[in-house]
């Protein structure tokens, strides 16, 4: 994964590598119920879980679970998001939504075998012109001082 930026030119980023948490999958149209199964992953078919919102195991396990998310953010633009599963009281909930980078950052700490797998899935979505790698700015670094 690249990032052309004036910068920065050609810097290579790979699955682990802290600053790869910035890395978000943006796609060139968005998901509907005629394109979702293009998206399914490993046997499970993509469902439909809020307006805007499709979600698809990535992992599951006894103790981890995490699943790609397909959702429209505030830009209007689609992304393939990451977010975290856990059974609830009464039913399956998914938590905080994720970019790309970190959802793989994650899955690498649990499975590295799966995440290069589910990376090697995503790359499978740029390189069939279906969307691009951007680095999206880290909202944990720091803001320099304003001065007055």
């Amino acid at each position: 994964m690249s990032n052309e930026d004036e910068e920065f030119q050609d810097i290579e980023l790979t699955l682990g590598d802290e600053k790869f948490d910035q890395m978000l999958m943006v796609l060139n149209h968005g998901i509907t119920k005629d394109n979702a199964s293009e998206y399914n992953f490993n046997g499970n078919d993509m469902q439909e879980v809020g307006e805007n919102v499709w979600a698809v195991p990535a992992y599951m396990a006894d103790d981890f679970s995490i699943f790609f998310l397909y959702t429209q953010i505030d830009s209007k633009d689609w992304v393939v998001a990451f977010t975290e599963g856990k059974m609830g009281k009464e039913q399956f909930e998914l938590g905080v939504p994720m970019t790309t980078g970190k959802g793989l950052n994650v899955l690498a700490e649990k499975d590295m075998e799966r995440a290069q797998m589910v990376t090697g899935f995503v790359n499978d979505i740029s390189k069939a012109g279906e969307g691009e790698w951007r680095m999206i700015n880290d909202p944990d670094a720091e803001e320099e001082p304003k001065k007055d």
